[in-house]
């Protein structure tokens, strides 16, 4: 009887490096179907994100179990270890990106049904600004392009101001029309979501920084987020 030939560390590892990029691959189509059932109040859409989370789920789980089995057939070189570490690490950051785009989709399944707020536009804006955030940061992190993975990670301060922004106008919406309260808590609640989404998109950057140089980004990165300490009037001066 033939003796099957053993899977090599290194084919082992191309196998891992194809998973994530098959979780990415499904991460950024939610993220996208998730902002685009937002935009549209689609319920339909929003109810396929959601199911779609398992699928993201179950494919985290199995790049767990192949990283767990990787480590336990060591000892490996530095370099090797740094691949492992590095896709461990970048698909918790695609597992959680698949649950903020879960959360949009079930707070959609809200603000569907309500009377179309003020600020739905400008937290439109902000789903299409993170998307591109993973849109570039997983192009960066597939061509091992530093560079780029440095502009997502400085580009994150945009989001946070648009944040920033968004939150204040939802406050002043609510704050003038009791009505829109309701959809107003959502919205800042999916707006939260989308920046959220930003923040793992700097990780994964520094993920790539990791990888490819061995050391950490020490730099402090950007956080322009100020909606914990914002204030704003009663309009009628109470």
């Amino acid at each position: 009887m033939a003796i099957p030939t053993p899977i090599r560390p290194r084919e082992r590892l191309q196998g891992l490096e194809v998973d994530l990029a098959q979780m990415a691959g499904l991460v950024e189509a939610q993220l996208s179907e998730a902002v685009g059932a937002f935009e549209r109040r689609d319920v339909d859409a929003a109810e396929r994100v959601i199911r779609s989370d398992e699928r993201v789920d179950a494919t985290h789980q199995s790049i767990d179990a192949k990283v767990m089995s990787l480590l336990l057939g060591g000892p490996y070189d530095a370099s090797t270890l740094r691949e492992i570490m590095t896709y461990m690490r970048v698909a918790g950051e695609l597992e959680r990106v698949g649950d903020m785009s879960k959360n949009v989709a079930k707070r959609t399944l809200v603000v569907a049904r309500e009377k179309p707020a003020k600020p739905y536009a400008g937290v439109g804006r902000m789903g299409r600004a993170s998307l591109r955030q993973i849109s570039d940061i997983l192009n960066a992190f597939a061509a091992r392009n530093l560079v780029a993975a440095k502009a997502v990670w400085g580009g994150d301060d945009d989001l946070d101001e648009l944040y920033n922004s968004v939150y204040r106008e939802i406050l002043e919406s609510m704050m003038h029309d009791p009505t829109a309260v309701s959809a107003g808590t959502h919205l800042v609640f999916i707006a939260k979501n989308f920046e959220r989404v930003g923040d793992h998109a700097t990780n994964i950057a520094e993920d790539l920084h990791f990888l490819l140089t061995g050391s950490a980004l020490i730099v402090e990165r950007p956080k322009g987020d100020q909606t914990s300490t914002t204030i704003l009037r009663n309009p009628r001066g109470v």
